[in-house]
């Protein structure tokens, strides 16, 4: 079951057997960081790790959106939960199939001083995290680490040039 905090946003499920968060600040604007991010179909060229990743419905991301990618040996196809330009964005979906790893995935942006606050935060639950959910969490913690640092490093060298 997905997390709904107070103020009506979906979040993550937080009785998930797996759950990370980290954040980092970028000396960019949110609508930098913002366009990076929601540019799914070059996630491949600042996410080497990523080798597909491609958006199936038209128009803006919004609630219902569908996409499909590729992370770490597993097909995901996720669907798009909430948007909020420039603040937030959540999506959930299943690696493997729906027996497989559901991940739910929420993104947060807040302005600091010149720059903005990446927060991330994502939960693993199914069948191949529970029988062993310690390699899940280890992996899950140094991809959104690493994640995040792709896009303070992409997103301030956009700013730069």
């Amino acid at each position: 079951m997905e997390n709904v905090t107070d103020a009506g946003e979906t979040g993550i499920d937080v009785s998930a057997p797996v759950v990370s968060r980290h954040s980092a600040t970028v000396n960019a604007t949110a609508g930098t960081v913002w366009r990076i991010l929601t540019d799914i179909d070059a996630w491949t060229t600042w996410l080497p790790e990523i080798p597909y990743a491609h958006v199936e419905t038209t128009g803006p991301l919004a609630p219902g959106s569908v996409f499909r990618w590729s992370a770490a040996g597993m097909e995901i196809e996720s669907t798009v939960v909430q948007v909020r330009p420039l603040e937030r964005l959540v999506w959930r979906g299943y690696g493997g199939g729906s027996e497989g790893v559901l991940g739910v995935h929420a993104w947060a942006l807040t302005p600091a001083g010149n720059g903005v606050v990446v927060a991330t935060e994502e939960s693993f639950a199914g069948p191949p995290v529970d029988a062993d959910p310690a390699p899940f969490q280890e992996g899950l913690d140094a991809t959104l680490v690493m994640w995040l640092e792709r896009l303070k490093r992409t997103a301030e060298a956009a700013t730069a040039s």
